[in-house]
């Protein structure tokens, strides 16, 4: 039985072996190697501490090569970028049941608007809030974003929430209904809204009345006994003539999610905050580190290597006999 040899690939000839790997042909001389070795020095192993100074501390790469004789600001960019594709998280989420913190981040890239939807966790009982990898989604907010967001929370974290805060973006109230979550609204967002319309800089002719609304609201958002007596005390002034108009809808908004911005009141059990300023103070330091980011391939591995680098923040809930407004 005649035996088949392998031909060359450029000739189809001959092949004559060369040692252990090396081929040549015999038509036209050209040798190539099998199991070809890969060229150059091997990896050098991930650093941590180049991503602690760039993600977690703020340091930038130009001034890390500046005071470092051995490499360039192209090469510490090129090993930055590969430890950031291999991070891993190492730390472990709290046990038991457990409070959900939500916000987005809006940014502009490749022409259009992306939203970076952000989440962390805490323990009913208190402490930090542990962060999960975040999700990079087109568009600005909305519902059918937050629901794609919320599905890609790991599935043993979201069946252990009890309670959701967030600012009040749209359809809150139905998340809260979907997936059995007590909600919980920002104070701040809603008296700021408030605060910088007061017009202290203005001679206004109704500052009076808004000036009595905005203390109306602080009393109204932190009493324990009398939430009838200013919730009526807000309606009456709202609906004054000389109220304006953004006022009135912001009383009017107020009014009808009472029950969603005093949970932390009627559920002490679960120690809520009232704002998520734990969330937009980690929201503000991934601005700071991405905002030189011009792909969403880029923004997205280093805003899940920024989670996992700086792992948690801290979230104190504030007793309720201490409670007040700045």
């Amino acid at each position: 039985m005649n035996k088949l040899h392998e031909k060359s690939p450029c000739c189809q000839a001959k092949i004559y072996k060369i040692g252990g790997k090396r081929r040549k042909c015999s038509e036209c001389g050209k040798t190539w190697t099998n199991w070809k070795k890969k060229r150059g020095r091997k990896n050098r192993r991930i650093s941590s501490s180049l991503i602690d100074r760039v993600l977690g501390q703020g340091e930038k790469t130009t001034h890390i090569a500046k005071h470092s004789n051995s490499i360039s600001r192209s090469g510490l960019c090129h090993r930055l970028n590969k430890s950031i594709l291999k991070t891993e998280r190492t730390n472990k989420y709290p046990d038991g049941w457990l409070i959900i913190l939500a916000d987005g981040v809006r940014f502009f890239l490749e022409q259009k608007y992306w939203t970076l939807y952000s989440f962390a966790i805490r323990s009913k009982a208190g402490g930090k809030a542990y962060l999960l990898d975040p999700i990079l989604l087109p568009g600005r907010e909305s519902l059918g974003s937050w629901k794609v967001a919320f599905a890609s929370i790991p599935e043993d974290i979201r069946n252990r929430v009890l309670a959701l805060v967030s600012d009040g973006f749209r359809g809150v109230d139905g998340m809260g209904r979907k997936y059995g979550w007590i909600c919980q609204r920002c104070h701040f967002h809603l008296l700021a809204q408030l605060q910088i319309r007061l017009g202290f800089w203005k001679n206004m002719p109704d500052h009076p009345i808004r000036k009595e609304i905005y203390a109306t609201v602080c009393k109204l958002l932190k009493t324990i006994n009398h939430e009838s007596e200013y919730s009526l005390e807000l309606y009456e002034l709202i609906n004054s003539p000389g109220c304006p108009y953004y006022y009135r809808r912001l009383g009017n908004e107020l009014l009808r999610r009472l029950t969603e911005f005093r949970n932390y009141i009627h559920h002490p059990e679960l120690n809520l905050p009232h704002t998520t300023n734990c969330m937009e103070s980690f929201n503000n330091i991934i601005r700071d580190r991405c905002k030189y980011q011009r792909t969403t391939k880029s923004l997205q591995s280093r805003a899940t290597a920024l989670t996992r680098t700086k792992f948690s923040v801290n979230c104190n809930n504030r007793k309720i006999t201490n409670f007040t407004h700045n």
